[in-house]
């Protein structure tokens, strides 16, 4: 039996044995719980390639509704703030074979964040739906298919905006986007011998663009760049590091709490340590996903 054949096998059992998981949407109002059946291949080492099980959550501890103000603008209108306090992310990846147990942690923690919307809507029909801004994020992976023993992120601040374009408010579909600026610092180690340990700041984009319908659901591209810099002569400004995700994927709400998410992924990062051959890792996957919101 082939590789692809293995992986439709397993979409095939997710599908009729559905567990909650968390899919990829950018409301932070949302909290979610679940897991997903994936297949993962091009690792560094053949030995995580296969099948694999995602468990991962969204959670915040409180959030409050300030008042609207002309003083507080989103989109250029009078806008309605609303504050949160302690967003959590999290992802946690096994390896169903070869015996490679926990393979991946993913743990992103906010302590204050700002969403704005609009307290008027538009009647443009391209108009921006949200801002948000998030301090003090501490960003933290582990990943072992990618051979990267520690990622740690420290961001000053994520500042982003999301839209929708609608050519006809009637239309039951939409174009929707969002794009979120991020910068820090950062420090990171390879488990390979001979490269230095990572410390550095960085810049980062984090975007999407769905075509969304309200019966057939969306489908969306999803990508990060997170790029290291060094403020030395670029000569000497080594170690960096540079850190990836493209996704592709599938996003359909089945009931008022149920979302299933089909997606394939690209991560990877990329340690250049100057003096040695650039370390590129990667892998890529694609994973049924179920999740749970509240």
């Amino acid at each position: 039996m082939n590789k692809l054949s293995k992986f439709y096998i397993v979409i095939i059992c997710v599908l009729f044995h559905a567990s909650p998981v968390v899919a990829e949407i950018w409301d932070v109002h949302e909290k979610s719980l679940g897991a997903a059946i994936a297949y993962e291949d091009k690792a560094t080492d053949p030995k995580f390639d296969g099948t694999k099980l995602f468990l991962d959550g969204r959670y915040f501890f409180k959030n409050k509704k300030g008042e609207t103000s002309d003083r507080r603008k989103c989109c250029a209108m009078p806008s309605q703030p609303e504050y949160f306090y302690g967003l959590l992310d999290a992802q946690l990846r096994f390896g169903l074979e070869e015996s490679t147990g926990l393979e991946y942690v993913m743990l992103d923690f906010t302590p204050w964040a700002t969403l704005y919307k609009p307290a008027v809507e538009s009647s443009k029909d391209l108009r921006a739906t949200a801002d948000l801004v998030r301090l003090g994020a501490v960003r933290v992976i582990s990943d072992d298919p990618l051979e990267v023993d520690y990622y740690t992120e420290l961001s000053f601040f994520r500042a982003g905006r999301s839209g929708v374009y609608q050519w006809n408010r009637e239309s039951p579909q939409a174009i929707t986007g969002a794009v979120q600026l991020w910068t820090g610092w950062s420090w990171a180690k390879t488990k390979v011998t001979g490269y230095s340990d990572v410390s550095n700041p960085f810049v980062g984009i984090n975007f999407n663009l769905a075509w969304e319908h309200d019966r057939f659901g969306s489908v969306y591209l999803e990508s990060r760049f997170i790029n290291g810099f060094s403020f030395s002569n670029p000569s000497r400004g080594h170690p960096t590091v540079r850190e990836a995700r493209v996704a592709f994927g599938y996003l359909k709400q089945l009931t008022d709490n149920l979302w299933l998410d089909i997606v394939g992924e690209k991560k990877s990062f990329y340690f250049d340590e100057g003096g040695l051959p650039g370390l590129y890792t990667m892998s890529r996957s694609v994973a049924a996903d179920f999740s749970y919101h509240w």
